[in-house]
Formats: structure tokens, C-alpha cells, sequence
């Protein structure tokens, strides 16, 4: 073995110095990678899965696109099904403006819009309702549990339903009857007391009014009138017409006060003179007519009014009737009287 010398030791010392720096920094080396993977293993969970979903978005970048097309078609299905929630209209729901087509029923698709007061002002609005607001009651009634009261006094004009609506003051939901519309309407009338019109007062419980500023084409009033000739003299009080369709002021039939009387109207609207109308009072036809406009001229539709309307100046005092069963169908057995 070679002994070291002297002249050899700062040689040997300059290996042994290198041996020791190689040695450290294996070392600072050798634990870098462990604290880098303990690092790793202590990175939160978000940045976790973020990692994870770009390493396989990575290894398969057809999965990605998969995903966001899958995304995109059900955010279209869902907005498609809101779209068509939106325009669905249930088979209670009211009919907007502009034509009836199809009455709406208030508790089954038959087709039959029942006003009978049930629930209260409901399938009516108030929106020319007059000086008196009619009021639910059930002290006489005709059928069902309910009626309604319309009662003016003094000098009081009117106090009127309009057919269509949910009992407020919006004409949303009104009835319109166009060229060519075909129904039937019935209702129930109750005398409690009256002063009679006469001719130069109206007196009226049901017109087809149009959208005009004008007089209804067609009117149902209560009169007492002997009649120019006393033709009348033996039931000078009774039903009478009002308007050009129905050949102005007529008697129709006379009625009875304290009891009910059952009215039933089939008609088909028009503007031009196509319309016609038949008249039932308790069963009995008491009027009818074809080629006649039940439109007023200038209106471009009609809607039904039910209730009081009077020339309180010429006719003033206390009067009080009682409607109910009000009805529109599509024949005779769907406005009778149940």
C-alpha cells in the first residue's frame, strides 16, 4: 500500500473535500422529491380534482366535448319545456280578448261556462258594473247555494255584470262574441220589487252590448204597459225587447214577481244581418228572428251584460231582482237549469 506524503497530502485533501460536497448535495437532492410529493399529497381538494379532470381531459379529449354537448342539449330541453309551459292553457282558463270560440269551463272540458254565482263574482268582471256593485247572497236562490242581489235606489242608473272575467274590475277574460259565433246563454231572474219601465225609460235586465258608444242591438227589459191600444191591459207587467234586432220595444210574455223565471237565448252574432235569435221564457219560445245583427252598427263585437239598468231619473225608487243560474254552452241542455 502507498503511504501519503507530505508532498501528496493537499491533493488527497481536495478529493476528500469533493466527496463531501458530492455526499451533501445527493442529499439536499434525495429530499427535495419527497417534500415535492408530500406537497402533493397536501394540495387542497379543489385543486385536486381540477388537476385530475385536466390530466383526463388530457388522456381523452373526446369525453370533454361529449360532456359539454350532453350539457347543451339538456339546457335546451329545459328551455323548451318552460317555452311550452308558458303558452299551455289549462282547461279552466279564461278566454282572452277578441273572439269566444270556445267557452271555458270553470270544473270540467265540457265546454260550458257556469256563471251561477258558486263562487262568488267569478266568470263575471265589474268593469261597467254602475253606481251599485251586486252582491253574493243566499236567501233565494235558484240553484246551488248562491245568487246574486242587484238592487238600485233613488235615482241609481245601473248596477251590472259583464259575462267573462274573475269577479274584479279587469276586462280580462271577457266574453266577445264576433261574426259568426254561435251559443247558447241562459239565466234566472227573481222579482223582489220594481218599478217598471215603460217606453221612454229602459228598464233592462240583459243586452248584448257592443264595443261602441251606442245602444245595444239586442236587450231584455221589464216593463208595465197596457200597450197604445190597451192590447196589454190584462199583464201590463212582463218581459219586453229593446234594440234594432229585435224590431225595437215589443211584449214578449208576461212575469210573475216573487217567483223564477228561466231564460234561454240561442243565438249567432253578426254585424252584417247573418245573425238570428230565439227567445225561451220558462221553457216557452216567446221570440224569434233571423237575418238580424245582433252586433250594434259600429261595433266590431258584442258582449252580455246581466243585472239593472234604468233611467233613474224618469224612473226613480227602489227596485231588486235576483240572477242565477247563468250559463253559455253549445246547446239547450247545457244552460238548463240543474
Amino acid at each position: 500500500m502507498a503511504r501519503t506524503t507530505l508532498r501528496d497530502f493537499p491533493r488527497t485533501r481536495f478529493l476528500w473535500l469533493s466527496a463531501c460536497i458530492a455526499t451533501a448535495l445527493a442529499m439536499l437532492l434525495g429530499g427535495a422529491a419527497p417534500a415535492a410529493a408530500k406537497a402533493g399529497q397536501t394540495a387542497s381538494p379543489a385543486a385536486q380534482s381540477s388537476m385530475l379532470k385536466k390530466q383526463r381531459g388530457q388522456r381523452h379529449p373526446h369525453k370533454g366535448r361529449r360532456a359539454r354537448q350532453g350539457r347543451a342539449r339538456r339546457a335546451q330541453s329545459r328551455r323548451a319545456r318552460q317555452a311550452t309551459r308558458k303558452v299551455s292553457i289549462s282547461s279552466n282558463a279564461a278566454i282572452g280578448r277578441r273572439k269566444a270560440k270556445a267557452a271555458p269551463a270553470t270544473s270540467s272540458d265540457s265546454g260550458v261556462l257556469d256563471a251561477g254565482f258558486e263562487n262568488g263574482l267569478f266568470n263575471w268582471n265589474t268593469a261597467g258594473v254602475g253606481e251599485v256593485l251586486p252582491t253574493v247572497v243566499s236567501d233565494t236562490v235558484r240553484s246551488g247555494g248562491s245568487a246574486a242581489r242587484v238592487a238600485l235606489t233613488g235615482t241609481e242608473h245601473r248596477s251590472e255584470l259583464i259575462l267573462g272575467g274573475n269577479g274584479g274590475g279587469s276586462t280580462s277574460g271577457m266574453i266577445e262574441f264576433g261574426e259568426g259565433d254561435e251559443y247558447w246563454y241562459g239565466f234566472s231572474f227573481y222579482i223582489v220589487s220594481m218599478v217598471y219601465g215603460r217606453p221612454g225609460a229602459h228598464n233592462l235586465i240583459m243586452q248584448f252590448k257592443g264595443d261602441d258608444d251606442g245602444s245595444p242591438a239586442f236587450g231584455l227589459q221589464l216593463w208595465d204597459y197596457e200597450g197604445d191600444d190597451e192590447e196589454y191591459e190584462d199583464n201590463p207587467k212582463g218581459l219586453w225587447s229593446h234594440g234594432p234586432s229585435m224590431d225595437g220595444d215589443r211584449f214578449l210574455a208576461p212575469v210573475a214577481e216573487h217567483e223564477w223565471h228561466d231564460v234561454a237565448i240561442h243565438f249567432k252574432a253578426s254585424g252584417s244581418g247573418a245573425g238570428f235569435y230565439e227567445v225561451y221564457l220558462d221553457s216557452n219560445l216567446v221570440d224569434s228572428r233571423s237575418g238580424v245583427s245582433m252586433i250594434a252598427d259600429g261595433a266590431s263585437y258584442a258582449y252580455i251584460k246581466d243585472g239593472l239598468y234604468r233611467n233613474g231619473d224618469e224612473i226613480p225608487g227602489d227596485s231588486e231582482i235576483r240572477l242565477d243560474a247563468a250559463r253559455l254552452g253549445h246547446s239547450a241542455a247545457d244552460v238548463a237549469v240543474g
